[in-house]
């Protein structure tokens, strides 16, 4: 009996333990056909860590553009010359994303704001066609403004990639798990 208890308690542990780790961080790729063509994106993509809002227009949308490399895109709606905002609720660590096509160098605005919703970063667009946004070295970022209304023929991005941070919930059940094993290491040290 008391082996199958010791045996359960074990399992236990484990289960937590691994709930607590897969739940802490998670690196995601969105290449935005994952819906169709013409769907307006808002929180379709919440479970993998990021919602879409419209800023100074509506939200955003999944678009065919041509000049993209790839296809389909997300469009700021009304298409390529608009506003847009990427919410990242719990924070995103290594985010970049493919933006374009541009026509006008610095035409394009895109705004970083950590957690607390203080701007971090201000860039540009630095080519012409297709430019690749890093914003790895900022740190936990909480939203990005996307402006493309001053390039004449706007524009939109894609191949989101980013590494959510870890949510509260996940931290609490690594930490159970980790504690409940080191608690029953030390029992176990202690009655022998």
């Amino acid at each position: 009996m008391r082996k199958l208890l010791r045996c359960l308690t074990t399992l236990t542990l484990l289960a937590l333990l691994v709930l607590g780790i897969s739940k802490t961080a998670m690196a995601t790729t969105i290449t935005f056909s994952e819906y169709p063509v013409g769907t307006v994106i808002t929180n379709q993509y919440q479970e993998l860590g990021v919602t879409f809002s419209g800023a100074l227009s509506g939200p955003p949308v999944i678009a065919n553009d041509g000049a993209m490399p790839s296809a389909p895109v997300l469009s700021p709606n009304p298409r390529y010359a608009g506003t847009f905002n990427i919410n990242f609720g719990f924070g995103a660590f290594g985010v970049q994303f493919d933006s374009g096509y541009w026509d006008t160098l610095g035409s394009g605005v895109i705004k970083v704001y950590n957690l607390s919703s203080v701007l971090i970063a201000t860039l540009t667009d630095t080519t012409f066609g297709v430019d690749h946004i890093d914003l790895g070295g900022l740190g936990p970022i909480g939203d990005i403004y996307f402006d493309s209304r001053a390039d004449p023929a706007g524009a939109d991005i894609d191949n989101l990639q980013f590494t959510t941070a870890p949510e509260p919930g996940g931290l609490l059940l690594l930490g159970s798990g980790l504690g409940l094993i080191g608690i029953g290491t030390v029992r176990r040290k202690l009655f022998r």
